[in-house]
C-alpha cells in the first residue's frame, strides 16, 4: 500500500512551496501595511483564512490528481475557450503586474542590505540566475530549490519575537473578532483576503499535481497535505502583522511597502530586525518570481493546446519556455522602469481580489462535476466550505468598490 502512496516529505513539500509562494513580496508588503494600519485588529483574520485557503488549495489538488490535467485545460474542456482566454486574460494582467512589484521589493531590498550597491544593475543578473534554473533544471530540481528558499521565511517569527508584543493584546485580537464598519478597517481587510486567496496559487496547486505523475489514491490525503504549508504561511503572515502592528501602529508610523518596515525597523528594533526583514523579502521574491511565471506559462499553453511543462526541455517546448522567459522579462522591466511599487502592489492585488471568488466558483463546480471528475467528487463539507470562502470574498470584492 505504501507504494501507491507519495512519501511523508514528497506529500507536505507541494503545501510548503504554495504556503510560501503565497507569502510572496507583494503579499509581505500588504500584511505589513495591515499591521501599520490596523494593530492587531486583524490578526483574526489569519485564523478565518487559514482553513479556507487549505480547503481551496486540496479541492485544486483533488482536480489535478484526478484529471491529470492543468486547471486551464481542464476550465477550456469545460467551459469553452472563450471563459479560458477571458479567466487567462485577467490571470496574466494580475502576475505579471505582481511580478513586476515582486521584483521592485527585491531591488528596494537588496539596496537596504548592500546600501553601496546599485541594486539596479544587480537585480537583472539575480533574475536570470533564478530564470536559468527555471528553464534548465529539472522540476524536481526546481521543488528543492524552492523548499530551500521557503525556510528564509523562519526570520519573520524571529522578529516577532524581538519586537517585544503585548502578548495578551496578541491572543485577545487572535480569538475575539474585532470589527469596524470604516474604510480605515475594511480596506485593509479586502487587501488581507485579496493577497491570502489568490488565483495563481490554484493555477500552481494543480500544476504541482500533474507535474509529479499524480493518481486518485492520493485524493483521501490532499487535505493534510496542504494543511502543513499553508498552517506554515498563515503563522509567518501573524507574525509579520505582529512585528508591524506593535511598532509601527503604536507609534503612528506609516507604511507603503515591505522594504519601508524593515527600514524603519532599525531605529526600534535595532539591526537584526532590519535584516532578517529584508533577507525574507529577498528570499520570498526568489520563490515567488518562478511560481507567477511558470503559472502564467503553464496557462498560457493549456489554453492554446502547446507542449508545457517543467520537466521537458526548451527544445521540446519552446511556446511554453518563450511564454515564461517572457513574464520575467516582463516583470523585470515594470520594476526597472521605476514603476511607483505600491501601485504595481494595490492594483495586482485588487486583479487577484476580483478573480479569485470567479475561479473559486468554476473550481467547485468543477471538484463536483461527475463529467469532470467521476466519483471522486469533493464531499459536502469541502464543497460547503469552498462556498463559504465565495462568500467572503465576493464581500470583499464589494468592499473594494463601495
Amino acid at each position: 500500500m505504501a507504494k501507491d502512496k507519495k512519501p511523508f516529505f514528497k506529500k507536505i513539500v507541494h503545501g510548503l512551496i504554495s504556503g510560501a509562494a503565497d507569502n510572496d513580496p507583494s503579499g509581505i508588503s500588504t500584511y505589513s501595511i495591515v499591521g501599520a494600519l490596523t494593530g492587531f485588529a486583524q490578526l483574526w483574520l489569519v485564523v478565518i483564512s487559514t482553513p479556507l485557503l487549505i480547503n481551496i488549495q486540496s479541492i485544486c489538488a483533488r482536480l489535478g490528481d484526478v484529471t491529470k490535467k492543468g486547471l486551464a485545460q481542464v476550465m477550456k474542456e469545460t467551459y469553452g475557450k472563450k471563459v479560458a482566454v477571458f479567466t487567462l486574460l485577467l490571470l496574466i494582467i494580475g502576475n505579471i503586474t505582481t511580478l513586476g512589484a515582486n521584483f521592485a521589493a527585491v531591488e528596494e531590498s537588496i539596496e537596504l542590505l548592500f546600501p553601496n550597491t546599485n541594486a539596479y544593475f544587480l537585480l537583472p543578473l539575480i533574475a536570470l540566475f533564478v530564470w536559468w534554473v527555471v528553464v534548465f533544471k529539472s522540476y524536481k530540481t526546481i521543488s528543492k530549490f524552492l523548499t530551500v528558499i521557503s525556510m528564509v521565511f523562519v526570520g519573520y517569527i524571529v522578529t516577532g519575537f524581538l519586537v517585544s508584543p503585548n502578548w495578551i493584546e496578541v491572543l485577545k485580537a487572535t480569538f475575539v473578532p474585532q470589527i469596524e464598519i470604516s474604510k480605515d478597517y475594511l480596506l485593509p481587510a479586502v487587501a488581507f483576503l485579496g493577497t491570502t486567496i489568490t488565483p495563481f496559487l490554484f493555477y500552481w496547486q494543480v500544476t504541482q499535481e500533474t507535474e509529479d505523475h499524480p493518481t486518485v489514491k492520493d485524493v483521501p490525503f490532499e487535505f493534510s497535505q496542504n494543511s502543513f504549508g499553508f498552517i506554515f504561511s498563515n503563522t509567518i503572515t501573524f507574525f509579520i502583522i505582529i512585528t508591524t502592528g506593535t511598532l509601527f501602529f503604536k507609534h503612528g508610523l506609516e507604511i507603503n511597502t515591505a522594504a519601508d518596515a524593515a527600514k524603519a525597523l532599525v531605529p526600534l528594533a535595532g539591526e537584526h530586525a532590519k535584516l532578517l526583514f529584508a533577507i525574507g523579502i529577498i528570499g520570498s521574491g526568489m520563490l515567488s518570481i518562478p511560481v507567477l511565471s511558470a503559472v502564467t506559462a503553464y496557462a498560457v499553453a493549456e489554453t492554446f493546446g502547446w507542449k508545457k511543462g517543467l520537466n521537458h526541455s526548451p527544445k521540446k517546448a519552446k511556446a511554453f519556455y518563450t511564454t515564461l522567459s517572457a513574464a520575467f522579462l516582463v516583470g523585470l522591466s515594470i520594476a526597472l522602469s521605476n514603476f511607483p511599487t505600491i501601485k504595481a502592489l494595490f492594483y495586482s492585488q485588487v486583479i487577484n481580489g476580483i478573480l479569485s471568488p470567479f475561479l473559486i466558483i468554476f473550481i467547485l463546480s468543477l471538484a463536483t462535476n461527475p463529467k469532470v471528475v467521476g466519483k471522486y467528487k469533493s464531499p459536502f463539507w469541502q464543497t460547503a466550505l469552498g462556498w463559504i470562502t465565495v462568500a467572503l470574498m465576493m464581500v470583499a470584492v464589494v468592499g473594494m468598490f463601495f
